[in-house]
């Protein structure tokens, strides 16, 4: 009896029923897409760097290495269990080609690998041990789509042909994120190619799994062991890996909270009209002795059957939606772990979702019990305010335009020149780096000169990275890249205080900031060949390069070698750009142009951002149209008897639209700018939280200001007008003489 109940309730309210099984399927669709998505990037991650064997420490080094004393280090500290020393040979992008595709304008380091013989292998595209012959290459997964690249496809390395065999992840460099990238050849092939490049060395070691990987970087520095580059940790390794697609996830994230929130609020102010509508017949079960319990078990029943299958839908359109999603992951990382908690996890949040809304649901039910019987049956309870819906109308539209807004501004931030400040970049217009040189100092100098002599450069500034040890006020000693020059010319951005100026003073990243435990004002000592300088801390700035730790300080004079050094150049107006780069790269070094180089880098991260930003729109913009279609339909059928007046009065079906076409859009437009407001202010705190995970701290929306004050106001309020309109629509279907006979 109960069933058949439920049924004819269910038929006699389609519309309601429609709508509160969409609602749960958007919500169930869009939570179980952010789990299914997140946990395939970690286990897909994980997974690759444990069948990789990713190093636990990585110390990258230019010069030679005495392995000598690696062992005695190595000997010395039981929480190590395997070390090596590989090399990694830097070619210049311009001696290398892809398919016919010169890599010139490539922002990447490329180099020749050749396979962990421990440990740190390089993997196949499922995942297995490689093994490569002489005359074969293996190609970074990530340059297979960038540069349309098959297996048999050529690459040319100056003068020698290889034989593209196939591609390869790579658990430390799959990321664009990083800025090297590693070609696997044979030992063969790496020794007649020696001459080719510069070798660098990476000295790798692999720890128990209790080891505290900061305490063994500091005792690595300690002992003043080869340290002339960059350290890299693996869960730094792993933030870089799960960042770029992992900002696209948080996206999704946001919006399925936010359209979580929507969908709860909808089907209660859809319950909440049901039992108004109801409340007569709700009077009468009372009145006649059934239970609360009895008519609590019909309501709650027929939505416990909605939500099971909003449940279902909504994994079957998650399964649909990951597909396009997961391809770019999947081609990285590899397929996740699949096994039962693929499938628990997300039938689990899914579950949690579906149970809030039956929760809700309960508690109103309970209110409604309240209620006396007589109250009911005569109609002496306090009535709703008439203006509730459209305060819902007013917050679906906020609600759809902040998650338009959010990834736009995101995508519009991240794209602009001067985003490059937040990366630790000077806002130049072309980069230049010299790097695969045995003279790096010398080549400096020589293009110095040669840029301060150039009539088509307005401003150019050069840029040393040394590798200095450091003194922290505990005793600590760690080594920390810092980049020396004049950083008043194109600066970087500066959460707090300023470049530094004078040779006794020093900027440090964020990151390095952090995890010393230091501010402005605070004090380092730097270890100068024999001698120690104090350097205090006069800004702190956001970085992303390098792991994030460096530290920017003026010219010191003193014989350290530099790592590699890097030119900012802004050109004068009217000068040809791309023949002024070809010109300069002829001279041997990599030349690229400032917006290409944050393309290179965050490219992908970038496609995700707006495809998520692209899905983002078009479900707020389909949830906007159906929740106020559904709030205007509800509000007709509610002021029926009204509405029966006015028409019995003369009032014509246009006059009487219009009082709900006016009320109807002018909410929706307020929410509107409401949403672009909050979008604005709390997105941009939102996204400085995702960007503060990258090394970007205290970065400002970008924001473009045609697409936020004109085309989404334009389309939110388009949608608007049509859904008010098709809401509206049912005024026809009211008679005159309904309000005579007592029809409500």
């Amino acid at each position: 009896m109960t069933a058949k109940i439920i049924w004819n309730d269910m038929r006699q309210k389609q519309w309601m029923t429609v709508m509160s099984t969409v609602f749960m399927t958007a919500s169930a669709a869009l939570i179980a897409l952010t789990v299914r998505l997140f946990m395939n990037l970690l286990t897909s991650m994980d997974l690759l760097m444990k069948l990789a064997e990713t190093p636990d420490y990585l110390q990258m080094h230019t010069g030679t290495v005495d392995q000598d004393c690696i062992a005695r280090f190595a000997e010395q500290h039981p929480e190590i269990r395997k070390w090596q020393i590989c090399g990694f040979l830097n070619l210049e992008n311009s001696q290398i080609s892809l398919g016919g595709h010169n890599l010139a304008d490539s922002t990447q380091d490329n180099g020749l690998y050749t396979q962990g013989q421990q440990f740190d292998y390089l993997l196949d595209l499922q995942n297995n041990r490689l093994q490569v012959s002489q005359g074969e290459v293996y190609v970074p997964v990530c340059y297979r789509s960038q540069y349309g690249l098959q297996s048999g496809d050529p690459m040319k390395i100056g003068n020698k042909v290889l034989t593209i065999a196939g591609f390869l992840r790579d658990s430390q460099m799959n990321s664009m994120l990083s800025s090297s990238k590693r070609f696997l050849v044979s030992a063969a092939d790496y020794r007649a190619l020696t001459s080719m490049g510069e070798e660098e060395y990476l000295i790798e070691f692999l720890l128990e799994d209790n080891a505290d990987i900061d305490a063994f970087g500091t005792s690595y520095a300690a002992e003043g062991l080869p340290a002339n580059g960059p350290a890299i940790t693996k869960p730094l390794i792993r933030l870089m890996n799960a960042l770029s697609d992992g900002m696209m996830i948080l996206v999704i994230f946001l919006v399925s909270i936010v359209i979580s929130l929507i969908s709860v609020s909808c089907i209660y102010f859809v319950f909440a009209l049901q039992m108004e509508k109801d409340k007569k017949e709700f009077g009468m079960l009372r009145a006649i002795g059934i239970s609360k319990r009895e008519i609590r078990k019909l309501y709650l029943g027929k939505y416990i059957l909605l939500s099971g299958v909003g449940a279902v839908l909504g994994l079957a359109l998650a399964s649909q939606i990951q597909k396009p999603l997961l391809r770019q992951m999947q081609e990285l990382y590899g397929v996740g772990v699949q096994g039962w908690r693929s499938v628990f996890v997300p039938l689990l949040a899914v579950g949690f979702v579906e149970g809030l809304i039956l929760c809700m649901i309960r508690h109103t039910m309970k209110r409604r019990e309240k209620t006396p019987v007589l109250e009911i049956l005569y109609g002496t309870e306090k009535k709703r305010q008439a203006g509730k819906p459209y305060r819902f109308i007013f917050f679906v539209a906020a609600a759809c335009v902040l998650l338009m807004v959010i990834p736009h501004n995101l995508y519009s931030t991240m794209v602009s020149p001067g985003f490059v400040t937040y990366m630790g970049i000077g806002d130049g217009e072309i980069r230049i780096d010299v790097r695969q040189t045995e003279e790096i100092d010398k080549v400096t100098e020589q293009l110095a000169e040669k840029l301060e002599t150039d009539p088509r450069v307005e401003t150019s500034v050069a840029l040393k990275t040394k590798s200095y040890p450091a003194i922290l006020a505990d005793g600590t000693i760690c080594n920390v890249t810092v980049e020396t020059g004049n950083h008043t010319v194109f600066p970087v951005s500066y959460m707090e205080g300023t470049a530094p100026t004078s040779q006794s003073e020093i900027a440090l990243s964020a990151a390095n900031a952090k995890e010393w435990g230091l501010s402005v004002g605070d004090t380092i000592q730097l270890m100068v060949g024999e001698d120690k300088a104090n350097c205090r801390i006069c800004g702190i700035y956001s970085d992303i390069t390098n792991g994030g730790k460096t530290a920017k300080a003026v010219q010191i004079s003193d014989d350290t070698p530099a790592i590699w050094s890097v030119f900012y150049v802004s050109l004068t107006e009217g000068v040809p750009e791309d023949v002024w780069m070809e010109q300069y790269r002829q001279t041997g070094v990599e030349v690229v142009n400032i917006a290409d180089y944050v393309e290179a880098t965050y490219g992908q991260t970038l496609h995700q951002i707006d495809l998520a930003g692209t899905v983002a729109m078009g479900v707020a913009l389909l949830i906007a149209f159906t929740v106020v279609t559904l709030f205007m339909r509800l509000t007709v059928e509610r002021k029926r008897c009204e509405i029966s007046l006015q028409r019995a009065l003369g009032f014509t079906v246009r006059m009487i639209q219009k009082e709900y076409m006016i009320k109807g859009i002018l909410t929706a437009a307020a929410g509107t700018v409401a949403g672009l407001i909050m979008g604005s202010l709390l997105g941009e705190r939102i996204c400085g939280l995702l960007l503060g995970l990258l090394g970007a701290y205290g970065f400002h929306f970008v924001i473009d200001w045609f697409h936020v004050l004109v085309f989404l106001p334009a389309v939110s309020i388009a949608t608007a007008v049509a859904a008010v309109r098709v809401g509206i629509s049912a005024v026809r279907e009211v008679r005159a003489f309904e309000c005579c006979v007592g029809k409500e």
